[in-house]
């Protein structure tokens, strides 16, 4: 048996440099670089390779495909029961590198035979059937299916920042179904969830066993505790609760689910003066903010409460927001296209002309803009130009307009009488006729060379809408005399003159906050575009609590008098403290 610094010293040497071959002249050196049981390793190996073992071992076939004699993965050969206790790998491989019947690649990975196996072997569907000498019961041996697939004998690529386990079912996809529930599991259920416990209790069981029910990757976690922050619940880490394994293998299933929890319902949410259970309401207030991937998260979860009948009181509900979860899944990438089109060419000229949003925006002829191209860096113009505007605003009113607007856009004699804030409901789409198409086509021919092509103008016809959005505003009062910005009242019609691709983007239904000119012409312009939501949008107080960050606070035994006892923690007083008398 070698020491350990003969270990060392091998190893460092199978480090530095290729390993030594068995043929070596060294002698010495060939025998510093070998494993202290070389010989029974070799042996070992050799056996799995060799003629008498090879052509029945259907494992080992499969991996270096019989007569083909592919090169076998060393770390196969290492995991083989009676190979794991051969240690250090780098050692087991100078010591096949010295075999006389085998031989390993130069970076000492695979390994295969010297001289490729002849004859039939297991790999080939007659073999069993000339083998009348064999040492076992036929009918013990499990049949193969021919033809036999290969091994892979490179591990699995996975994408960057992956693994193994990160690419397992995670219980969040479309098409995953709830397993079947044991009878004892069953039992257990029926009792945790039994109508007769509050609902916070049973919520906050349900949480835990659904969070163990899945793999909460980063992302999935991540909107999982923003919906749960959304209702109301409170998701901390809980301190001082470790429990050793075996305890908690002691424990039941609901005891276990209540040590585990990290995510606690306040029992103050069962007053039903200021909490009310409403699943709809919260995913229609959660959705909107997330993206589209994060429709799977609150499905899941509701299913899980559906199926397991945490809530059957609130079962209507859950129907109802799953519909809303399927909703957001189409409209969602919409509302992010909508809003990244509107308000479109011809409202953003109008908006440059008259003094909005847009007036000034345009870089091509800022002398900023242009240091930065003298210093080699490109990029693109944003804004439009002023003449670029006169134009496109005045073909719209030219086509869509009436004589007498037309007359006023020629003069310039135009101004803007009001200029408000409105949340706006897509009512109705109008796209442009064809006869408009004509129109715009022929004015194209015309304007060709200084703008290109000009876009067909249809219609889109808004309603205004109530949000209660709880937004507080602190502007100057002799520009805003009730200190925040004037919003158009309820029930309002608006029309806006918009391009035809952008009339793709949107759909009926679809919410949008903006600001609207209104010119003395009868022209309704959108000036600028804040934000587009889902048709389903709801603004819920709970958004207030999503931002709330409460400051813990102690009241030390310092600050009572001697006589007194107090709590570190603040949860106990003296009871002379508060004494009338």
């Amino acid at each position: 048996m070698a020491t350990t610094d003969t270990i060392q010293r091998a190893i460092a040497l199978t480090q530095e440099g290729p390993a030594i071959e068995a043929n070596d002249t060294n002698p010495a050196q060939s025998a510093v670089l070998d494993h202290p049981e070389g010989d029974s390793i070799r042996r070992q190996v050799e056996f799995y390779f060799s003629d008498e073992n090879l052509p029945t071992d259907l494992h080992l076939l499969q991996c270096c495909g019989g007569r083909d004699n592919n090169p076998v993965s060393v770390s196969r050969i290492v995991g083989f029961k009676k190979m794991r206790s051969y240690k250090p790998k780098a050692l087991v491989v100078t010591a096949l590198r010295q075999s006389s019947l085998l031989e390993v690649s130069t970076d000492g990975k695979t390994i295969k035979r010297k001289i490729p196996l002849q004859g039939k072997c297991a790999l080939d569907e007659d073999f069993f059937e000339e083998d009348n000498d064999v040492a076992y019961d036929p009918r013990t041996r499990k049949p193969a299916v021919f033809p036999v697939e290969p091994l892979p004998q490179k591990k699995a690529e996975y994408p960057p920042g992956t693994s193994k386990n990160m690419m397992k079912p995670t219980g969040f996809e479309a098409n995953y179904i709830e397993p079947p529930v044991k009878p004892d599991e069953a039992a257990e259920e029926e009792a945790m969830y039994s109508p007769d416990k509050p609902f916070v209790e049973r919520i906050e069981l349900a949480i835990q066993r659904f969070k163990e029910k899945r793999r909460m990757h980063q992302d999935y976690a991540q909107v999982f505790d923003k919906l749960m922050q959304m209702g109301g619940v409170d998701s901390s880490q809980r301190i001082a609760q470790g429990l050793s394994r075996q305890e908690i293998a002691q424990m039941g299933a609901e005891e276990r689910a209540i040590a585990r929890a990290t995510h606690r319902v306040p029992w103050d949410r069962a007053d039903e003066d200021h909490w009310l259970v409403d699943f709809a309401s919260i995913i229609r207030a959660f959705l909107p903010n997330a993206v589209k991937n994060a429709c799977q998260v609150p499905r899941s979860f509701y299913n899980y409460l559906r199926y397991h009948k945490v809530c059957p009181e609130y079962d209507q509900q859950l129907e109802e927001a799953l519909k809303i979860c399927d909703l957001a899944e189409k409209e969602l990438p919409k509302v992010y296209a909508a809003g990244l089109a509107l308000p479109g060419d011809f409202n953003k000229s109008a908006s440059t002309i008259f003094g909005g949003a847009h007036a000034g925006m345009y870089t091509g002829t800022q002398s900023w803009a242009n240091e930065i191209r003298s210093e080699g860096i490109e990029f693109e113009d944003t804004g439009i130009r002023q003449e670029e505007a006169k134009i496109k605003f005045a073909t719209g009113v030219a086509i869509l307009g009436s004589e007498e607007q037309y007359n006023k856009v020629e003069v310039e004699d135009i101004k803007v009488m009001e200029k408000v804030s409105a949340s706006l409901e897509v009512i109705d789409i109008q796209l442009p006729t064809e006869a408009t198409k004509d129109h715009f086509q022929k004015q194209s021919e015309v304007v060709r060379q200084k703008l290109g092509q000009l876009e067909p103008i249809g219609k889109l016809l808004c309603k205004t809408w109530i949000d209660n959005d709880c937004d507080e505003w602190d502007l100057p009062r002799d520009k805003y005399h009730i200190g925040k910005p004037q919003r158009a009242s309820a029930g309002q019609d608006y029309g806006f003159w918009v391009e035809e691709s952008v009339l793709n983007e949107c759909f009926i239904g679809m919410k949008i906050d903006a600001t609207v000119m209104i010119l003395d012409i009868g022209i309704t312009i959108m000036d600028e575009v804040h934000e587009s939501l889902c048709s389903f949008f709801a603004f819920l107080p709970n958004e207030l609590w999503m931002e709330r960050k409460p400051k813990a606070w102690h009241w030390h035994k310092k600050g009572l008098a001697e006589d007194d006892e107090g709590d570190i923690a603040g949860e106990e007083v003296a009871e002379d403290e508060f004494d009338d008398e």
